[in-house]
């Protein structure tokens, strides 16, 4: 069991040093905000070291610490700067690990902070600060292998050593050499050290960035037998990375230019690794390339997107309209009415800014716009907080965009129903006024969600007959889903069964209720890949790039051998139930159709998926509830559903008190219990009034019929109630027996099923005479009044009594 131990700064009795010293295995040392000293402690097995401050600047301890061979130690929430001249923060000896949670490492000394050998480091949202410039900050040697993760590190170099950052910043630069692999989503670097190339690789070094980030100005980098390749970046006139290399096919960076000499312009770099000074100068000799690597048209990323199908015709028809016209018009033949101004709308991550960013290069590649102008704004970019100044704001931004493409996000935002001012209003006359005199020049695109852009529209009838397309972002399909999935982790260099992911992420993904699409998926992959990262850290036989199906299976909540496992553990738990013998058949049989089912897979058309929302009827105490329970983790585990909660609802949660409140209230309650299992008890509770005007019970099951037949693979419903009333409840909508096929009858217990019930609830903690107890449960069971006789509650009411009348 892991020791605890609070320490308090100050205090002379009992330290910090002294907690060093003791040399503790599994303990965690809980720090004070104060100041601790101490001197070259050595962790020799396993320790926790966690500041309890506001900050982390809160706790700092002055000095150095040394894992010793396989030692391991995490820390958390403090601050750790040097006490002495010479020394690492954290030196890291062959296999030990170490994990730092929001942690500030403060070198003062020209040393590196922490230097790490055949060892795993770990650093999640940490700042790796060092002051000397001749610091090395963070030096990984022999095979270690690093995750930062949301984190800002000065320097870091790496040789032999694999790295995966994610989301991090690196602020002076960055050395891969030796064989060393580093792999990253998104990597922010800044050069604000001129003297260092601010990216180097040497020696087979490997550089991998998805996403590279560049400060402003000028970068440069040094490549030597080594590779880089960047999928997407921010290079432009004012962010520009001039690469030296022996070879430019070795460089993989849109934008970049590429020096294939020795020679640049006059002035000296240092190389980050040995210190070796090289020449910047550049001749009429040097060859200097700059180029798009393996550039793409905008046109043929947009048709190479997942889905969109009717957004890319619509884009390829827009395009090629205008490229007619202006055949017509060198033919001296008059143009065809048109205009370029658009509207996207689409739910979250449907590709929306994506596409309008890709549209805008096609525009300028095809010949359509002069120039490559996007211009991306919100409603905080027009608006202005003053009367007359929004016009003024509004037609800045829209002369900046002339000869290229404006994107309006969230439009809708621009026109607010409930604002006391117009200033919103006094942006939209404006934009309207400029599209018409700019129909050919500019192209404007409208963005939001679909309801919230055509309430919009509807509000300024200006705007309807100035834009002529419209453009439709779908929901992405499961099956599309898993493809945005597979291309993203296939451009992460990944191994991976293709098979099994797909399944899963397509299983995960009908379960969301969120809409988000292409976030989603992201999201999605992101927690796969932090599974992975973390077994890859802990495991010395993982490598950094294959993604096992336990990974997946983990993410998507078991593997299937463990599942069938739950599966015959439900089962025998439903068995052990004292009486409901006709539940259990029907629970059985419910368990092998799912199974034909899923044997027969493709074969059934979409119409003939199985539905398996239920009614369960019966008196209260019969055991309702805790079936639906069981059912509901039969079902996760059989895949049928993406999760194993069971949403318990009654009329309170569904009904409201107004118009409008009830669907309101209905549609939260399944948006909610999307993915798995919504239990609405004593369900006849909404239409028992009958056909009373001022209830709205009605509502709520007029809200829930579509969805159960719309969303049925999504999620399952169980309307429970007494037996009678539950016919009446399904004789008053017609289109709700239809959409529930599954009824199964829970009768009232047995005065001995309700003795056995007690004797089992009172044998688990107390010996009694087990013969004696049951008969006189019967004897007071068969007493009650038919009324009074509550099955399972009274049961348990009655266990309850006894056990405090034994205590007493």
């Amino acid at each position: 069991m892991q020791r605890v131990i609070k320490i308090e700064s100050g205090l002379d009795d009992y330290n910090l040093q002294d907690a060093l010293d003791q040399n503790y295995d599994e303990a965690m040392l809980v720090l004070s905000p104060g100041v601790y000293q101490i001197k070259d402690s050595t962790v020799h097995k396993k320790l926790k070291l966690r500041g309890i401050g506001k900050n982390a600047k809160d706790v700092v301890i002055e000095g150095s610490l040394i894992l010793a061979k396989n030692a391991e130690m995490d820390i958390e929430n403090l601050m750790i700067k040097h006490a002495a001249i010479g020394n690492n923060l954290i030196h890291m000896e062959e296999g030990s690990r170490l994990t730092a949670k929001g942690v500030i490492f403060n070198n003062l000394d020209n040393v590196s902070s922490i230097y790490a050998t055949h060892a795993d480091l770990k650093l999640i949202a940490c700042e790796v600060r060092q002051l000397n410039t001749d610091g090395r900050g963070i030096v990984a040697n022999e095979k270690s292998n690093l995750l930062i993760d949301r984190s800002d590190i000065q320097y870091l170099k790496l040789s032999e050593t694999k790295s995966l950052i994610k989301m991090s910043q690196i602020r002076e630069a960055l050395l891969v050499k030796n064989g060393s692999e580093l792999n990253a989503d998104t990597l922010y670097m800044t050069d604000l050290n001129s003297e260092y190339y601010a990216l180097s690789g040497e020696n087979h070094g490997q550089i991998k960035i998805d996403n590279l980030q560049l400060s402003r100005g000028k970068i440069q980098a040094n490549l030597s037998s080594s590779i880089m390749k960047v999928i997407t970046d921010n290079i432009d006139d004012r962010h520009q990375l001039v690469v030296k290399t022996d070879k430019a096919e070795n460089v993989a960076v849109p934008g970049s230019k590429i020096i294939l000499n020795n020679n640049f312009n006059n002035a000296t770099l240092v190389n980050f690794s040995t210190g070796e000074k090289h020449l910047k100068s550049h001749n009429n000799q040097g060859t200097v390339i700059n180029r798009l690597v393996d550039h793409v048209s905008a046109i043929d990323q947009i048709n190479a997107m997942v889905g969109l199908t009717s957004v890319k015709q619509g884009i390829n028809q827009l395009i090629a309209l205008t490229k007619f016209n202006q055949k017509r018009e060198e033919q001296g033949l008059s143009q065809i009415t048109q205009s370029l101004h658009s509207v996207f709308y689409g739910n979250p991550g449907t590709g929306k800014t994506t596409v309008a960013r890709l549209v805008a290069q096609a525009m300028y590649e095809e010949g359509v716009m002069p120039n490559n102008t996007y211009m991306e704004v919100a409603r905080q970019d027009l608006v202005a907080q003053y009367v007359g100044g929004t016009a003024i704001k509004t037609e800045e931004v829209l002369e900046k965009a002339v000869g290229g493409v404006l994107f309006i996000d969230e439009a809708y935002s621009l026109y607010q129903a409930d604002s006391s001012s117009n200033w919103g209003q006094e942006a939209v006359d404006t934009i309207l006024k400029f599209m018409e005199d700019h129909r050919n020049d500019l192209m404007i695109i409208f963005a939001g969600y679909p309801k919230e852009m055509q309430d919009f529209i509807n509000m300024n009838p200006g705007l309807e007959s100035r834009i002529a397309n419209q453009f439709n972002f779908e929901d992405y399909t499961p099956e599309e889903v898993a493809e945005i999935g597979v291309r993203s982790l296939n451009q992460k260099e990944f191994q991976f069964d293709e098979m099994c992911y797909r399944k899963a992420i397509s299983k995960a993904y009908q379960g969301d209720i969120s809409n988000s699409n292409g976030r989603w998926v992201r999201n999605f992959n992101d927690k796969l890949l932090k599974i992975v990262a973390m077994h890859a850290m802990t495991d010395a036989n993982r490598d950094a790039v294959t993604i096992l199906n336990s990974d997946i299976e983990e993410l998507a909540g078991g593997n299937k051998i463990g599942k069938e496992v739950m599966v015959k553990k439900l089962l025998a738990q439903l068995d052990d139930m004292i009486g409901l013998n006709n539940v259990k058949v029907f629970v059985h049989n419910l368990v092998k159709q799912v199974v034909v089912g899923q044997k027969l897979g493709d074969q059934l058309g979409e119409d003939s998926q199985p539905t398996y929302h239920m009614i369960f009827s019966g008196n209260p105490g019969t055991g309702k509830t805790t079936v639906a329970r069981i059912i509901g983790q039969l079902l996760f585990n059989l895949d049928v559903l993406p999760k194993s909660t069971v949403s318990e609802v009654s009329r309170t949660d569904l009904v409201g008190a107004y118009v409008g409140q009830t669907e309101e209230k209905t549609s939260r309650v399944v948006r909610n219990a999307m993915g798995g299992v919504l239990f609405i008890d004593e369900a006849y509770q909404l239409t028992s009034t009958g056909q009373d005007s001022n209830d709205y019970g009605h509502q709520a099951v007029e809200t829930l019929i579509p969805v159960l037949e719309n969303e049925r693979n999504k999620f399952v419903a169980i309307f429970a109630g007494y037996t009678n009333e539950m016919v009446s409840f399904l004789n008053v909508n017609p289109g709700l027996r239809s959409r529930i096929p599954l009824h199964v009858e829970f009768a009232d217990y047995s005065s001995l099923e309700v003795a056995k019930i007690v004797a089992k609830t009172v044998e688990k903690d107390f010996q009694v005479n087990d013969e004696l107890l049951k008969q006189v449960v019967v004897d007071h069971y068969d007493d009650l009044p038919v009324s009074e006789r509550a099955n399972g509650r009274w049961a348990r009411n009655f266990s309850d009594k006894l056990i405090m009348n034994h205590k007493l």
